[in-house]
């Protein structure tokens, strides 16, 4: 079966993504890498797909809040 115009068992097999077809992965952790052998999602898109990690959330809340704090 064919996504986004790539096989997902050849994706997974030469470590590409199908979606957006990057070469030589790399993973935050050990979950997205195993959602890559489950769906054949590069990191990137995984992230476009279901959101950023809770750390980078947690780190985007944080810059937000400093940009309050400076402006009272």
């Amino acid at each position: 079966m064919r996504l986004f115009g790539r096989s997902r068992a050849l994706a997974i097999a030469g470590n590409q993504c199908v979606k957006c077809g990057a070469h030589n992965l790399e993973f935050r952790d050990e979950l997205s890498r195993k959602e890559h052998g489950i769906s054949g999602i590069c990191q990137s898109c995984q992230d476009d797909i279901f959101g950023p990690s809770d750390e980078c959330k947690e780190d985007v809340l944080g810059i937000t809040h400093q940009m309050f704090e400076e402006e009272e």
